[in-house]
């Protein structure tokens, strides 16, 4: 896996994680809902945010989605679908 927050995780999984040391691993699997895991830390960094400025253009182009998809929504509620018959006269 690559480097994760502790509220990204199963709550489980991120309390067995985050109490290991670095070199360290877990000395029993863990089961989650999401099977059966081995833990072993082999890094560990803080997290700087990024500045506004940095993140810019990925709140725009996740903005302009967020509205996209809106709009989507709304055209397929409203949509009158039609189906016409093929070359052989059936309908599809």
């Amino acid at each position: 896996m690559d480097y994760f927050r502790r509220d990204s995780m199963a709550p489980e999984f991120a309390e067995m994680a985050f109490a290991l040391q670095v070199g360290e691993y877990a000395k029993a699997p863990l089961h989650t809902a999401y099977g059966w895991h081995v833990i072993k830390v082999e890094d560990r960094r803080s997290e700087t945010p990024r500045s506004f400025s940095e993140m810019r253009e990925e709140l725009r182009r996740k903005a302009g989605r967020e509205v996209l998809d809106r709009r989507l929504v709304e055209l397929r509620r409203n949509a009158k679908i039609e189906l016409f018959p093929d070359a052989t006269g059936k309908p599809q």
